[in-house]
C-alpha cells in the first residue's frame, strides 16, 4: 500500500508541474473532441453507467432469488434486495446508488405485483401497489448498498 501511495504522490507531482499556464489555455481549447473525451473518462467517468445498472439488476435479482426460497412466508423476496444491493455494494469500485435505486424499485415493484396478479385482475389498485413496493425496495436498495461501501472502505483503508 505504501508504494501505491508514493507513485501517486510522484504521479501528482509531476502534474503539478506540468499544470498548464495562460497561453496553454488557448492549446487546450483547440483539442481534438476524442482527447478531451478519454481526458474526461480517466477524470472521474459519468453520473450513471448502463453497464452498472445491468449488474445492479443481476445483484438484487439474484438477492430475490434467494430470499424467494423462503417458503411459506410471503414477501421474502424482499429480504434479498438488500442482500443483492450490499454485495453490489462491496464489490463495485465506485459509488452507484442511482443506479442500485432504480433497479431496486423496478424489480421490488414488479415483484410485488407480479406475485398478486390474481388481485391486481380482479380490482386491486396496481399502480398504488407498484408505487408503495418500488418506494420500500428503493429504500432497501440504498441501505444494502450503503452498508456494501461501507464495508468496503473499511476493508481497503490502510490502518
Amino acid at each position: 500500500m505504501a508504494e501505491r501511495t508514493a507513485e501517486r504522490t510522484r504521479e501528482s507531482d509531476a502534474d503539478a508541474e506540468s499544470a498548464p499556464t495562460a497561453t496553454d489555455a488557448a492549446d487546450t481549447t483547440s483539442q481534438p473532441a476524442s482527447e478531451a473525451t478519454e481526458t474526461a473518462d480517466e477524470s472521474g467517468g459519468s453520473y450513471f453507467s448502463v453497464r452498472a445498472l445491468v449488474v445492479a439488476f443481476v445483484a438484487i435479482g439474484g438477492g430475490m432469488t434467494l430470499g424467494s426460497l423462503v417458503p411459506m412466508i410471503p414477501f421474502t423476496s424482499f429480504a434479498g434486495i438488500p442482500l443483492g444491493s450490499f454485495v453490489h455494494g462491496v464489490l463495485d469500485r465506485e459509488r452507484r446508488y442511482a443506479e442500485t435505486a432504480i433497479a431496486g424499485g423496478l424489480l421490488a415493484g414488479l415483484a410485488a405485483v407480479s406475485s398478486l396478479l390474481p388481485q391486481v385482475l380482479a380490482g386491486l389498485d396496481g399502480t398504488r401497489l407498484f408505487a408503495i413496493a418500488a418506494a420500500v425496495g428503493l429504500v432497501l436498495a440504498l441501505l444494502g448498498h450503503y452498508f456494501g461501501r461501507d464495508l468496503r472502505d473499511g476493508l481497503t483503508r490502510e490502518l
